[in-house]
């Protein structure tokens, strides 16, 4: 009994597969069967015009790269192994029928995207003319480059003709106006004996340190700068100026340089009495009471000088220096060789070109010199020139011809302050008193006695 019932499920597993394999068979011929004819009427039913048929096969023939199939595709060429050599060649050309209906179906959707892209690449005329178009756009930049190369180098030699300018610039100074006080009242002063007073005065002449009571050394400066036979008011004024001076320097703790001269006369000495003790203040102190030999038709700021602001020693006018004072309008010659060798040992190297050796490049105050030019190489000031070539005055004129450089002064000394020359030339020809004198060089001063030390 169990031998047949084994028989029989044995021949009822060999039925299942049977069966199962005619099922597999049955399906495998229908499907063959229906993909031989489903592609003629897919055809029938998605294709386009005439035209887009057309194109799909040329493009078939021409790009048959673009029609390979995926991976998912050729799977279908894995079959089992089992199949028959009959059922492997109908199941090729299923594979075959299956790939054209793909091919048709991709066609469909993507024909008129294909279809452009084609006729773009099919066509020449247009690819040159891309070209062309580029080739243009080159040339103009390569033109751009090549005109701009010379802006560059022009710019260049801009700026070295700017460098070479920048070498020969001249400076210039500013130029203060001289101001002409209107005269002022004269007063009477009380005075008072100086003579216990001590004083040590270096001599400009000798440079010998001098040492007396006030009074005396007061009447040997006076006697040494101006002498005693100028207009008594020109006397009191210096005598006033010289003794402001001193007690200046005292209080400043330094030595008073002068010009000290013994053996002043009567007359010298009862002027100088009429004025003792008395002093020039600006704003309760006593000022720094300069003076020169003459001045240039004006005082010197002291500004342009010394430096500094000394609101007593402006520039003022002295109207009577071009017509009457014996150091206006001087004339120094001095040979080129002399002028040369004085201008080398300053360590300069001298051109040919001798009218550029010395030369004004700016004024201040009138007439007074500011900045020299040597040879285009330094510059000096009025001061040093005068220093140098021994000039009674900053205030000059320079010219040269014939081998002879010919300096012209006017004035004598630094400038700044009291004009000796123009406080006799202001008593004798204008008529001014000793304290007018005084206010028209010291501007806004006040004049008093001073109190004993």
């Amino acid at each position: 009994m169990n031998k047949i019932k084994s028989f029989f499920d044995k021949m009822k597993n060999r039925n299942i597969v049977f069966v199962s394999s005619l099922v597999l068979c049955a399906g495998v011929i229908s499907f063959v069967a229906f993909g031989l004819n489903e592609p003629e009427s897919n055809a029938i039913k998605v294709d386009e015009p005439s035209e887009t048929t057309t194109t799909t096969v040329t493009l078939y023939k021409e790009k048959s790269e673009l029609f390979v199939p995926n991976s998912q595709y050729g799977a279908f060429q894995t079959v089992s192994t089992a199949a028959t050599t009959k059922a492997s060649a109908v199941k090729n050309t299923q594979k075959t029928t299956l790939k054209n209906k793909k091919a048709a179906l991709k066609t469909k959707t993507t024909s008129k995207t294909k279809a452009t892209a084609i006729t773009k690449n099919t066509k020449p005329k247009a690819k040159k003319t891309v070209k062309t178009t580029v080739v243009k756009k080159a040339k103009r930049k390569i033109t751009t480059t090549v005109t701009s190369a010379p802006a560059k180098v022009t710019k260049k030699k801009k700026k070295k003709k700017k460098r070479i300018t920048t070498t020969t610039t001249q400076t210039t100074t500013v130029t203060t106006k001289a101001y002409t006080p209107p005269k002022a009242k004269s007063n009477t002063y009380d005075t008072r004996d100086i003579s216990k007073e001590k004083y040590t005065v270096k001599s400009i002449t000798t440079g010998k340190k001098i040492k007396s009571d006030g009074f005396d050394i007061l009447c040997q400066i006076v006697n040494g700068e101006i002498g005693s036979t100028w207009n008594a008011e020109a006397i009191k004024a210096q005598a006033v100026a010289a003794y402001t001076y001193l007690r200046y320097c005292k209080e400043k703790g330094i030595t008073a340089e002068l010009g000290v001269k013994s053996g002043y006369d009567s007359r010298l000495e009862k002027i100088v009495k009429s004025v003792e003790g008395l002093v020039c203040t600006y704003d309760g102190s006593f000022i720094d009471a300069v003076f020169c030999a003459s001045t240039a038709g004006c005082s010197a700021d002291c500004a342009n000088v010394w430096g500094g602001n000394y609101p007593y020693l402006k520039s003022v006018d002295s109207k009577y220096d071009a017509a009457y004072d014996p150091n206006y309008g001087v004339t120094k010659t001095i040979s080129k060789a002399d002028v040369k060798e004085i201008l080398q040992k300053q360590g300069v190297k001298l051109s040919t070109k001798k009218k550029n050796w010395i030369k004004v490049l700016s004024n201040y105050n009138g007439k007074y010199v500011g900045d020299v030019s040597i040879d285009g190489q330094i510059t000096m000031t009025g001061t040093k020139i005068r220093s140098l070539f021994g000039l009674k005055s900053a205030a000059f004129t320079v010219k040269y011809s014939n081998e002879i450089f010919t300096f012209i002064t006017y004035g004598y000394g630094h400038g700044v302050g009291m004009s000796q020359w123009g406080a006799q030339l202001y008593a004798s020809k204008g008529g001014y008193k000793f304290d007018q004198i005084l206010k028209h060089y010291y501007s806004g001063i006040k004049i008093s006695l001073s109190q004993e030390i």
